[in-house]
This record gives C-alpha cells, sequence and structure tokens, in this order.
C-alpha cells in the first residue's frame, strides 16, 4: 500500500476512533426524536419529508442488530453509524486532497481541519442526519473536481446519484446543483473550444442529462413513493404541503437583518471550535485571504466551484438560521478545499521559505481546534453535567409512571419518556402543534390535565412552562415568542389551577416545578379542598353554579353524584370521614359510597344521612369503623350530596379521611 492511500485509511481509522471514544450522552432534541421514531414506530411511518433516508436507515441498522441479538434502543447503533460515516468522511477527503494537490501534507491538514471542526466532530457522535450528508457531500465534491477536469457522462450519472443521496438525507442539499453545474460548465468549457457549436451544444446536453435524469429520478421516486404510495396522499396539494413541511411554519427564514448577521457570526464561530471559533475562523480566513494568489493555481474549477458552493449555502442559511450549527457542516469541505490550496503551494519547488509556514500556521489552528473541542465535546456529552438529564431524573423521583408533566419547550419534553420512563409529557409547543392556536391550546392544555387527575395521577407543571422566560439578548426566539405569545398570555392560561398548586422542592440548581397530587396523595393526607380545585373529581347529573360560598358550587339533577378518581384505600388506616357542604334544595337525603374492587357503588357499601338544615355550611363527621361495607379496599368515593335535584345548589367546601 503506498503513502497516499494509507493517509487515507488513517485519517478514517483515527477520526473513527476519536468520535467512536467521544459518544454522547447528551442529545439534541431532533436526536432523540429519531431514536423514539426508530425504537417504536413501523418502518413506513420513519419517512421525514426532510430527511427522507434517515429514518429507514436507522430501522435497517436496528434490524440488522436485532437479527444479531441486540435488544437495546437504536441510540448507541446510529451514533456508531455516524461516527463511522463521520471517520470515512474525513479519510474521503484526505484522499480527495491528496489527488488534487498531489501531495500528503495538505491531505493530512485538510483530514484535521475537517475532523477537528466542532460541528463535524459532535453530529459525528450525535443521531442526526448531518453527517452521513456530508459523506454524500465530499464524494460529490470529488466527483465535481474530476468533471471540471474532464467531464464524462459517467462521472456526471455518478454525480447526479451522489447528490440525490445528499438531498434524501437532508433536503436542502437541492442546493448542490448550483455548483454542479458550475463544474459542468468549467469542465466543458476546456473540452469544447476546439468543437463546433452544434458539437458542444450535444455534448452538453448529455451531460446534463447524465446528472440531472438519476438525480431526479433518486430524489422524486423516492418523495412520489413515499408520499403518494405509503402516506397516501391523493392530490398534489397535500404532497406539496407534506415535503415543504418546516418551511411553512413561519419559525425559520425572515428578513435578513443585522440581528441575523450577527448569529451568522456566532454560528460560524462556534462551527469550528468552542471556545475560541472566532479567533481560529479569522486565522483559517485570513490565511485565505492572504495567500489568495496562490489559488491561481488550483486544478481547472476548483475556485469556481467552491465559491459557488459557500455562496448558495451560505446565503440560504443567513435567510433560513444562520446560529445553528447542523446547517454549517455541508459548508466546512469546499471551504477547507481554499484554504489548503490558498496555504500549500501546488508544488513544493513553488514554495519561499516564508510560505512554508502557512502550513505550520494550519497545523498549529488544527491542533488548537482538537485540543479546545475534545474539551467541550466531553463535557458537553457528560450526563452528569447536562442540567435537562439532572433535571429528567430528578423528577422521575417526584414522579410516576401515570403523571403528566408539562415542560418548557426544548429537550426534556423527549429525555422524560427516554431516560427517566415518564410517558406523559407535554409543552407548549406540543399543544400549539395540536390545535394551531392558542384560543384552542389553552383548553387542550387544561383537558390533558383534567384527565389526568380524574385518573388518579398527579400533575407537575414547571414555573417556565406557566410563564415562559424570554430568549436572552442575541440569542433566537423561544417557541412561545415565535408563536406571538408573551409570558403574560400564556400564565393566565394557568390562572385557574393556581391555588390548587404546590410548589415542588427539587435540588438547588435546578428549575422550579409545582405539583397537582394525585389523588391517593391527597386522601392519605390533607384530604380534597375544593375551594382550591376539583382535583379530578367528576360531576354526574350536575351542573356548576355561582355560589357566595367558598367551593365546588353545583346545581343537582336526577341522582347528582361526585365521583372521586381511581384510589386505593386500605380500610384499616382509617377510622372517620369528614366533610363540609352547604345546601339550599328542599330534599336533604345526602349517601357517601365506598367503591368496591370493580368501581362500583351499592347501597350495601355507604353511608346514609340527612342534612342540616338550613342553608349554611355543616361540617360532618362518620366513623367508619362501623360504617356499613367499609372493609377490605375500597377503589374509589362517591358522593351523592341530594337524592334529587329541585332547583336549589349545592355546595361542596372540603372532604377528608381521618387516619
Amino acid at each position: 500500500m503506498g503513502r497516499r492511500s494509507l493517509l487515507p485509511l488513517s485519517a478514517t481509522l483515527l477520526s473513527a476512533a476519536l468520535y467512536l471514544l467521544t459518544l454522547t450522552d447528551v442529545h439534541t432534541f431532533d436526536a432523540l426524536s429519531y431514536i423514539l421514531d426508530v425504537d417504536r414506530k413501523p418502518w413506513p411511518e420513519l419517512f421525514h419529508p426532510h430527511h427522507l433516508a434517515y429514518g429507514p436507515f436507522g430501522a435497517l441498522i436496528r434490524g440488522l442488530a436485532v437479527s444479531l441479538g441486540w435488544t437495546g434502543s437504536a441510540e448507541r447503533l446510529l451514533q456508531v453509524a455516524n461516527a463511522l460515516a463521520g471517520g470515512l468522511g474525513v479519510g474521503l477527503f484526505a484522499a480527495l486532497l491528496g489527488r488534487v494537490t498531489g501531495r500528503l501534507l495538505p491531505a493530512a491538514l485538510g483530514a484535521l481541519l475537517l475532523g477537528a471542526s466542532y460541528a463535524y466532530w459532535y453530529y459525528a457522535v450525535e443521531v442526526e442526519v448531518y453527517t452521513i450528508a456530508a459523506l454524500f457531500l465530499i464524494a460529490g465534491l470529488a466527483l465535481m473536481l474530476a468533471l471540471a477536469r474532464r467531464p464524462t457522462a459517467g462521472l456526471a450519472a455518478a454525480l447526479g446519484v451522489v447528490q440525490g443521496g445528499a438531498v434524501l438525507f437532508h433536503q436542502t442539499n437541492v442546493l448542490l446543483s448550483v455548483p454542479a453545474l458550475v463544474a459542468l460548465a468549467v469542465g466543458l468549457s476546456g473540452t469544447g473550444e476546439a468543437a463546433p457549436a452544434p458539437t458542444r451544444g450535444r455534448q452538453a446536453l448529455v451531460l446534463l442529462g447524465a446528472y440531472g435524469v438519476p438525480l431526479a429520478l433518486t430524489v422524486a421516486a423516492a418523495y412520489l413513493g413515499v408520499g403518494l404510495g405509503l402516506s397516501g396522499f391523493r392530490s398534489w396539494d397535500e404532497l406539496a404541503r407534506w415535503a415543504a413541511g418546516y418551511a411553512t411554519t413561519g419559525y425559520w427564514g425572515g428578513a435578513v437583518d443585522g440581528a441575523k448577521l450577527a448569529l451568522l457570526g456566532t454560528g460560524l464561530a462556534k462551527s469550528i471550535a468552542q471556545p475560541g471559533g472566532a479567533a481560529i475562523g479569522l486565522g483559517l480566513l485570513a490565511v485565505l485571504l492572504w495567500q489568495t494568489r496562490w489559488l491561481r493555481g488550483a486544478p481547472r474549477g476548483a475556485v469556481a466551484l467552491a465559491l459557488s458552493w459557500l455562496v448558495v449555502y451560505g446565503a440560504f442559511f443567513l435567510w433560513w438560521e444562520p446560529d445553528n450549527i447542523e446547517f454549517w457542516i455541508a459548508s466546512l469541505p469546499p471551504f477547507y478545499l481554499l484554504v489548503i490550496l490558498a496555504a500549500c503551494p501546488p508544488t513544493a519547488g513553488q514554495a519561499t521559505a516564508w510560505a512554508r509556514l502557512w502550513p505550520l500556521l494550519l497545523l498549529g489552528l488544527g491542533v488548537a481546534m482538537l485540543g479546545l473541542n475534545v474539551v467541550t465535546i466531553s463535557r458537553r456529552g457528560d450526563a452528569e453535567r447536562d442540567l435537562q438529564r439532572v433535571t429528567a431524573t430528578t423528577l422521575a423521583e417526584h414522579s410516576t409512571a401515570g403523571d403528566l408533566l408539562i415542560v418548557p419547550d426544548g429537550v426534556l419534553e423527549l429525555y422524560l419518556p427516554f431516560y427517566a420512563g415518564r410517558p406523559h409529557v407535554t409543552s407548549l409547543n406540543q399543544a400549539m402543534r395540536a390545535t394551531g392556536d392558542w384560543a384552542a391550546a389553552c383548553p387542550w392544555l387544561h383537558a390533558r390535565i383534567d384527565t389526568a387527575l380524574a385518573s388518579g395521577y398527579g400533575v407537575l407543571i414547571a414555573a417556565d412552562a406557566i410563564r415562559p422566560v424570554p430568549a436572552p439578548p442575541g440569542e433566537p426566539p423561544t417557541p412561545a415568542e415565535r408563536l406571538g405569545l408573551d409570558a403574560a398570555t400564556v400564565a393566565a392560561c394557568y390562572a385557574p389551577l393556581q391555588p390548587a398548586l404546590e410548589p415542588l422542592t427539587l435540588a438547588p440548581g435546578l428549575p422550579g416545578y409545582y405539583r397537582i397530587p394525585a389523588a391517593q396523595a391527597l386522601a392519605d393526607g390533607p384530604g380534597w379542598d375544593f375551594t382550591r380545585g376539583q382535583w379530578g373529581w367528576r360531576a354526574l347529573n350536575a351542573e356548576p353554579a355561582q355560589s357566595a360560598l367558598p367551593g365546588w358550587a353545583l346545581r343537582p339533577g336526577v341522582d347528582p353524584a361526585l365521583i372521586s378518581p381511581p384510589l386505593s384505600l386500605a380500610t384499616g388506616r382509617f377510622r372517620a370521614v369528614e366533610l363540609r357542604l352547604a345546601s339550599d334544595t328542599a330534599a336533604r337525603d345526602a349517601q357517601l359510597f365506598f367503591l368496591d374492587a370493580s368501581g362500583q357503588a351499592d347501597e350495601r357499601r355507604s353511608l346514609r344521612w340527612t342534612l342540616a338544615p338550613g342553608p349554611g355550611a355543616h361540617t360532618y363527621r362518620f366513623e367508619l369503623e362501623a360504617a356499613t361495607g367499609w372493609t377490605g379496599i375500597v377503589t374509589g368515593l362517591r358522593l351523592d350530596p341530594v337524592g334529587v335535584g329541585d332547583g336549589g345548589t349545592v355546595v361542596v367546601e372540603w372532604l377528608r379521611l381521618l387516619p
């Protein structure tokens, strides 16, 4: 094996080993979404319109692993696949530079710069789509450089297929068509100068067809097959809305202003290194600009296609979301190509003694990137340092699997089901997605809370979910801000629940939370204070009413009842029941049922009494030891405040069991 082959292989193995050793335990929101999708959904439901191939790719890997005895999540499988793809991308980039420059040093420097870049490295240890897409893009860059030198139909067809793969892993890689056409144009201009115009025209059509047809077939066949086949869309309008997806939400895009330019600087700096990305990036740019004259000796078309690539990707993502480092991964290979071509002379003989210092500078910058980023990536990937993971673990300790947790928008809504076994999680963003507007989202949230409480479970609500915190200055807007919702508007939705909320004490440094206790906790503790809320009890055959007295005011109908959430009351633990209510009805017969194991009421398991005269509130106490049917396990309570309503009002103030 020659040295030229040994370097790409070494770069592949070393970078893959580095990525495998630094796999993250702290995931992005999208990463956890992919993991949960692959773990739980059947493969026909895994086709995301913006990265069509990634879900099925994950399912394929998991399926193969399961056939070999794997029983765990797809998390590590997808991370390993990304790490290997990242290493292969670095090796391919080294091979590309070795072919372009004819030397090992530029190839090694380029591999170091790409492999040590924060964005490329982090997404090679994460579960996301960008690393595999980048592998296709690097292969596409190699094919475009070859096309610019010697355009053939075979190379053009290969480029179409490779770009199709990149598009299927991320839709925005349709942008690669611009540098691809530049490469074709450069190649045609170099080979067709002596040919007559008709011949050049036919050659251009052949190359365009060879490139465009495989690209169109790869992408169109996949989207049409999934959209019209698996997804069952029956109109072009439905298909277009599905394929456009995020672009129609209004969350991304918008006018390019000073704020976006500032975010662009932030995104580019963080893509290179954290911390120190701005300084290293400026150093790389300075090398490129100072040594621009050497780009005149670059291989044919290399500068034109790299610049066109950077311009089209840069313009789009400046408009789309400039601070997001994942989107700048695609621009790293052409940028580093230009830097290497500028810093390293085409041949060693052309380099002066002074010029030989430029590769040393690149080496220093690359080593600095490696040192800075290994620390940051290791710390970021440490679950014990991650506030969201610690919060999820702590919330699991203060909840049960059936409790509802309302969290701020973010990764916590996926951490809780994935890491903490808490599947019933929602957020403002979920409420808005489910309903479409705040007027419907607020009742939707209340309905979920009522359902949880009526089912006997508790509710935990983050303070930041009740009153969303605005984004810090210079940071992207929060989901609430993107939706046009201010903190006061959201807080007003929770105002009716405030009396029932109890502060939940977590560890120091963790976010604030409130709890609405579960029915069992209230039964075992203070009981139900209906002046603060209804606590999941259900009213049957009774309508809400107004009263000057505190408590739950109802206008009873025929056979009215208040039914508790499910309980498990060991009757030997309680000696008495107390309740306080007021009634101005003519009917004065009241009854309290002790529900049996099947949740049914029975006359033989109940207390009967006559309400005290007058409309005022009275406290009633009954010893349970002598009560009929107070034996075994009681699964719930049913209070019939009167036998039949007669237009009057009943107000239930509280009910409690005395241990």
